[in-house]
């Protein structure tokens, strides 16, 4: 009897099977810049969406309940009428988005989604390659330094 593929576990295939896509873009902040790819096969309605509004600059705080993240002060409705995947435990560099009240996201070290009321959930729509170590410094800085900008763009 042979093992079963790791692929096709249960745990795999819901936290990681969205994990698709080639479509590039380029997070830019004040003293420096990440790439990021897109999961234009994983999650295409939310990355159509976001594509559709390329470029544009998401003013940034640091979260105060989940961790390691940091998002938008401002929200973005994106024409995506249902989660294309729900994600409690974002992975470090983890590009997301909540439809129930528009914020942007971006994990950069160890997060769990949370709001004062309980647990929530985010749609992942990218993940940071390139230039990770350095958006985090300026991601943590957001805690004690106050709001900045990263502008969106295409790679």
């Amino acid at each position: 009897m042979s093992e079963p593929d790791a692929r096709t576990w249960y745990w795999e295939k819901t936290w990681s099977d969205f994990r698709s896509g080639t479509t590039r873009v380029r997070l830019v902040y004040e003293g420096g810049a990440a790439t990021a790819t897109l999961y234009d096969q994983g999650a295409p309605r939310t990355v159509a969406e976001v594509l559709a509004h390329l470029p544009f600059e998401i003013p940034i705080v640091h979260v105060a309940w989940s961790g390691d993240m940091v998002m938008s002060t401002r929200a973005y409705t994106f024409d995506a009428p249902q989660m294309e995947n729900a994600v409690h435990l974002p992975r470090p560099g983890d590009l997301g988005w909540d439809p129930k009240f528009g914020e942007l996201t971006v994990t950069y070290g160890t997060a769990q989604c949370r709001l004062p009321s309980g647990d929530n959930t985010l749609v992942i729509f990218g993940q940071v390659g390139e230039g990770l170590e350095g958006l985090a410094d300026w991601c943590r800085a957001r805690r004690f330094e106050g709001a900045g900008v990263i502008r969106l763009d295409r790679a």
